[in-house]
């Protein structure tokens, strides 16, 4: 997992070159050009993104989730979450089977503040729940680019 902010993007260049592009391009875009729940293809399948505009969740409504094929870089444009994190040695719950590209898990988390201007990364083995709300549901505004892995 990383987390950074966005203007220390070309740091994690080395990941890739799907990784650049993806990180370039959420460097370049103006966020409110994008319309909500609008999927942008960057490399089609290979990288993608989608804006969204959604209210955090009390944590107790959260649910943490893995993707078997793609990273995700997840970029607060506005707003502020929480992001939940399992560390890799805990105990785990299934919730559910992969559909298509998502798992859910249940266990006991953690949780990391996620600011505008900040992005972070998670492959298949980082455990996350996104947009958890830190005192009461909040309005927040995500970009969410998948960066497909093999």
């Amino acid at each position: 997992m990383v987390i950074d902010k966005l203007k220390n993007a070309p740091l994690y260049y080395g990941l890739g070159q799907r990784f650049q592009q993806a990180l370039e391009w959420l460097a370049k875009v103006d966020p409110d050009s994008l319309t909500p729940g609008q999927r942008v293809d960057i490399d089609g399948d290979n990288v993608y993104a989608t804006r969204f505009d959604v209210d955090t969740k009390l944590p107790a409504n959260c649910k943490l989730e893995c993707h078997r094929n793609y990273a995700d870089i997840q970029y607060v444009v506005s707003g502020t979450e929480g992001m939940g994190y399992s560390l890799p040695d805990a105990p785990l719950k299934q919730l559910s089977e992969y559909t298509p590209d998502i798992q859910f898990f249940t266990t006991d988390w953690d949780t990391v503040t996620v600011r505008p201007g900040t992005f972070y990364i998670v492959w298949p083995q980082d455990l996350h729940a996104p947009r958890v709300a830190l005192e009461s549901p909040a309005p927040v505004k995500v970009i969410v680019a998948k960066v497909k892995l093999n």
